[in-house]
């Protein structure tokens, strides 16, 4: 598991303590582990971690679905560019 996909697991584990793992593959949305108050947030630590820029214009919120998802999204293929 990349490094960057181990903080937000943690990341989001520390917000639902009753959690007692994480699967890869475990909605993240529909099970309301990230909800619309937090999403922000997450948003700006995929960032961070990624190290890409992300245009919330035009987000698919699939590729925010499951650790998986975000993995093939953010955190694997080309390196991007370093943030401004």
């Amino acid at each position: 598991m990349h490094p960057g996909l181990e903080s937000i697991r943690q990341w989001i584990l520390a917000r639902n303590p009753e959690l007692p793992g994480l699967d890869p593959d475990h909605e993240l949305i529909d099970s309301r582990l990230i909800d619309s108050l937090s999403f922000v947030e997450f948003i700006i630590l995929v960032e961070e971690l990624s190290g890409r820029t992300l245009d919330v214009a035009t987000l698919d919120l699939d590729d925010f679905r499951s650790l998986a998802s975000i993995e093939r999204g953010f955190f694997t293929g080309a390196q991007p560019a370093p943030l401004p």
